[in-house]
């Protein structure tokens, strides 16, 4: 009975630490370098900027939203509201609106964040900002492994070839 129950709290600890070393992993996700906006800041300009990112080029933004987006892509608070801006950026079609975006996703290329600078290559490669390629080059050589993948895939993307 004792060897049963040993083995019952056990297994829990084991359990216990498993999700322990699972939740920090999780956290991890977040980039360590840029503390989080106040979280109620956040949601509040995130639901500012959802609608904009369902454009996906149906229409040319209004200076309003435009505006906002300008705003948000260089808000320095909270990468999160960065990475939206471009994902909203990414789908312009307006050729006025085109050149902005593909100059503000260029502009996010020295981003502190790895992550940020993953969506600005993403934006360029689906806006086929092929002016943008010598601005995509040296991220080739970026410290973040998945940055570089991504500047691989925009440079193809762009009709760039990329050696191995």
């Amino acid at each position: 009975m004792q060897v049963r129950w040993l083995l019952i709290a056990s297994v829990l600890a084991l359990v216990a630490v498993v999700l322990m070393v699972y939740w920090r992993a999780g956290q991890r996700v977040m980039p360590p370098t840029s503390p989080l906006a106040n979280e109620a800041d956040y949601l509040q300009k995130r639901e500012k900027l959802r609608p904009l990112q369902m454009v996906k080029g149906t229409r040319p933004f209004k200076p309003e939203e435009m505006q906002l987006l300008r705003q948000a892509v260089q808000d320095m608070t909270d990468f999160r509201l960065r990475c939206r801006a471009l994902t909203a950026l990414a789908y312009v079609r307006d050729p006025q609106q085109r050149q902005e975006a593909i100059q503000l996703a260029q502009g996010r290329l020295k981003d502190p964040e790895g992550v940020v600078r993953q969506y600005a290559l993403w934006a360029l490669g689906n806006l086929g900002a092929k002016e943008a390629i010598s601005s995509v080059l040296p991220l080739l050589q970026d410290p973040d492994q998945r940055v570089r993948q991504q500047a691989r895939k925009t440079l193809q993307q762009l009709g760039y070839k990329v050696g191995e």
